[in-house]
């Protein structure tokens, strides 16, 4: 059974479709935070997030990160779905079991399956308006104004729990770090990077306001 697939663990081929999982999850919270620290630019100033804009595409760098992300979202995606139950009724054999331990750990797998789900759209989304837009201030702040507010805020938490339950699956499965300490660590860490984002998603609302 294709469940049965999902939940084994033992075999060489399950260890390199968990170690592609665990690596393209790394490089994409890793993308994640540059991402984050790149438009937070805006908070310095408008010419500061313009020089940084006008940088990547001067050397190419936003044709580079699209790349990046097709790669290492496709591996990612793909190293996933072989541990997803294909057929509904193995689904639905998962949420019962999921409702029969009810146990946290449990659940946030299911999140992850969900969210990632809708965060692949939202990305596609997202590169697709970047890339054929362009990246300036007055770009941001326009998209912001005109409708992409609530579409950023969603993308922004999505991401933001998508990857610090990632982490956290991660460092658990290996035992490197304490479930406990590394759940308020990783909270402390999503609460200031969502911060960080709605501040940032203001600032350029303002902007467009003012335009």
């Amino acid at each position: 059974m294709q469940l049965q697939n999902a939940l084994a663990r033992n075999s060489r081929s399950d260890f390199i479709v968990e170690s592609i999982q665990m690596v393209s999850g790394l490089l994409l919270v890793l993308f994640l935070w540059t991402h984050m620290l790149f438009v937070a630019a805006i908070l310095l100033c408008v010419n500061a997030f313009n020089v940084l804009a006008h940088v990547m595409e001067q050397y190419g760098l936003v044709p580079i990160a699209v790349v990046f992300l097709i790669l290492v979202v496709g591996s990612h995606v793909g190293a996933v779905l072989r541990r997803i139950p294909g057929q509904w009724a193995e689904q639905r054999i998962v949420w019962r079991h999921a409702k029969l331990i009810h146990h946290k750990d449990t659940w946030s797998w299911l999140f992850q399956v969900v969210t990632g789900s809708a965060l692949l759209l939202l990305v596609i989304i997202h590169v697709a308006v970047v890339s054929f837009a362009g990246i300036s201030a007055k770009l941001s702040s326009g998209r912001v104004q005109g409708g992409f507010l609530v579409f950023y805020l969603v993308l922004l938490v999505l991401s933001e729990y998508h990857a610090s339950v990632g982490l956290y699956r991660i460092f658990v499965k290996w035992s490197w770090l304490g479930r406990h300490s590394l759940g308020r660590v990783l909270g402390v860490i999503s609460f200031l990077t969502i911060a960080l984002g709605a501040v940032t998603l203001w600032i350029f609302y303002t902007l467009g306001a003012q335009a």
